[in-house]
């Protein structure tokens, strides 16, 4: 395929004769089309059949009598497949300020057929460079070696000088007999420093500036257009959903999981090592799922998390966003090892913070008074010290119960006495309530955007039931549980699935397929070893329990034998058992419960 011959056409001929008079040149647009050519290019003002409108990305002079105009196009953008057959370059006329088709090209027969699947990305970066002849003649011509750069052409020559300038960050632990849940930096990562704020506070944190954490964003995107709308800190960023689903990407790395001799090992590189596997760039959920009045599931702030469906029906809601989605599945342990090379430690409570972990109020944490149509529940003073200002609460006949008030937002927390009662008085907003001496109040998930603040800082605003992030991912543990899709448990072996397409619960046949080990079989423990298998080093499930919610690997770890679903990082009741490293391999793929939802992942 290719671009002969580049016509600059009679308006272009016109605009160009101006700059013998002084005037600017200025490239607008480009657009790339499939028409065939009718007729002569010179008197072209349009293309035939338009495609895509493409932004200059840069204009540079290349010489006394020269400039190179540069633009990208990807196949993505592009509603359907098409033929690319035609080129176009816009000025805008310094007098009229119309935009003119400037020079045009169409390669004919030749044209290159552009597929616009998602699975087959291609993005080509076009070079034109513009010449000027004694600025009385202007030729455009088309460099056959820089105008066809593919994405994969490109990230190849980057692999090749990243193999020389390159860095690999790594992490080791003593495995044998060994319940201290730090771990050893080695390689590029001696001497570095990994904080995160527990108080909104600046602190040192050296991998901000070391790829792929300096490079991970969260975003707003659009599930119409299936494109990107704005980063986070640009204009017309937005975390409402306004502008789209907040989403948070996770570019592409490499990655080495290994056991050697006494030791366990996690490399994580930026370029393509022998040996290491390539974790290709997917996006997840900056919140956890909500559904909107349009019964859709988004990933926006304000809203209160899904609960109270199963793994189906969450991969239902999650799917129904679009071809590119599903629910968070194996990549989870991709973040593991993300957080591990950068913290050095398996405590992601101590290290992150707290979050919503130890919000769980005791049973008999009832009214102490009968009384109608309030906007108050006053409770023992040591059940009322566990709740806060502007969280939710609700109010049943029982604990996980809202038969009288769900998600109620508090305003206000006092002292109470009365004469004969005295304890603490919450007051709530919302419609006035009637209350009996039997009634419990309790605290549900809590919504979304407590750490909107932080940007895209890790860890809270507050140690003390607040919501906790981890590079733009929002209660990546606590709150709720999450689902984890593409794992499924059979009497303590775990099978996983790498297509979400295929995704399934209670399935133990291809394609999923048995991880090399067993599972730890002892429930309701803490563990201080994780298994191994070298064809699938990343899934990293306990394996041994000698640990404790401050030594080994600081989770909880619940697990029965038959077959289950996975879910993770605990919820607001459960304290210290919740943590980045917490499983619940426990329960059949029909449990659904107040404290579980789920997240969207975005693999393609």
């Amino acid at each position: 395929m290719g671009f002969e011959k580049v016509y600059i056409t009679k308006q272009g001929a016109l605009l160009a004769a101006k700059t013998l008079q002084g005037k600017k040149i200025e490239f607008d647009h480009a657009e790339v089309g499939s028409g065939n050519l009718t007729g002569n290019a010179v008197d072209k003002t349009s293309l035939t059949t338009k495609v895509l409108e493409c932004p200059i990305e840069r204009v540079e002079i290349t010489g006394d009598t020269q400039a190179c105009v540069s633009f990208i196009f990807k196949n993505t953008d592009a509603k359907a497949a098409f033929n690319f057959r035609e080129i176009g370059l816009f000025a805008i006329d310094p007098d009229t300020k119309a935009k003119v088709l400037y020079a045009y090209a169409n390669a004919g027969t030749t044209a290159e057929y552009i597929n616009n699947s998602i699975t087959e990305k291609i993005e080509k970066h076009i070079n034109i460079n513009v010449i000027v002849d004694n600025a009385t003649n202007i030729t455009i011509t088309l460099d056959e070696n820089e105008i066809y750069i593919t994405e994969k052409e490109f990230q190849e020559r980057l692999r090749e000088a990243l193999t020389v300038a390159g860095k690999t960050y790594g992490v080791r632990r003593k495995i044998k007999d060994n319940t201290n849940p730090a771990w050893e930096r080695i390689g590029d990562s001696v001497g570095l420093i990994a904080k995160a704020t527990h108080d909104g506070s600046p602190v040192q944190n050296d991998f901000d500036d070391l790829y792929p954490w300096s490079d991970i964003r969260t975003y707003n995107y659009n599930t119409e257009t299936k494109k990107i709308t704005a980063y986070i800190d640009e204009p017309g960023f937005q975390f409402d959903g306004s502008n789209g689903e907040v989403l948070t990407k996770i570019p592409e790395f490499w990655f080495k999981r290994e056991v050697k001799g006494d030791y366990e090992y996690i490399y994580i590189a930026d370029y393509a090592k022998a040996g290491f596997k390539h974790s290709k760039e997917f996006s997840v959920g900056r919140y956890t799922i909500s559904v909107g009045e349009d019964t859709k599931a988004h990933s926006y702030s304000g809203t209160i998390p899904e609960v109270n469906k199963n793994i189906a029906a969450f991969r239902t809601l999650a799917t129904g966003v679009g071809d590119e989605f599903c629910q968070l599945d194996t990549r989870y342990f991709i973040l593991q090892m993300l957080y591990l090379v950068e913290y050095a430690n398996y405590n992601s409570q101590s290290m992150l913070g707290n979050g919503y972990t130890s919000m769980e109020e005791s049973t008999s944490d009832v009214s102490l008074l009968e009384e109608n149509g309030v906007n108050r529940f006053v409770v023992r003073k040591e059940g009322g010290n566990n709740f806060e200002v502007g969280q939710l609460i609700s109010i049943g006949t029982a604990h996980a119960n809202n038969s009288i008030a769900a998600n109620r937002t508090i305003t206000k927390i006092a002292d109470f006495d009365n004469g004969s009662v005295t304890g603490k008085e919450i007051t709530f907003d919302g419609e006035p309530v009637d209350l009996v001496k039997t009634n419990v109040i309790w605290s549900p998930a809590q919504k979304h955007g407590g750490c909107d603040d932080l940007g895209m800082k890790s860890g809270c605003l507050s140690n003390t039931h607040h919501a906790v992030i981890y590079r733009g991912i929002e209660n990546i543990f606590g709150n709720v549980y999450q689902f984890v899709d593409g794992l499924n448990i059979k009497d303590y072996i775990a099978y996983v699935c790498d297509d979400p397409t295929q995704y399934a619960s209670d399935k133990f046949v291809a394609p999923y397929k048995a991880v090399g080990y067993t599972n730890l079989k002892t429930s309701n423990i803490y563990p201080s070893k994780l298994g191994y298998d070298e064809n699938y080093p990343e899934i990293a499930l306990p394996t041994e329990a000698n640990g404790s919610t401050g030594t080994g690997i600081c989770d909880a770890y619940w697990s029965s034998e038959g077959q289950r679903i996975a879910r993770v990082g605990g919820s607001v009741d459960l304290g210290a058992n919740a943590g980045l490293f917490f499983w619940h391999l426990n329960a059949a793929s029909s449990h659904s419960y107040w404290n579980i939802g789920a997240r969207l992942l975005k693999y393609q």
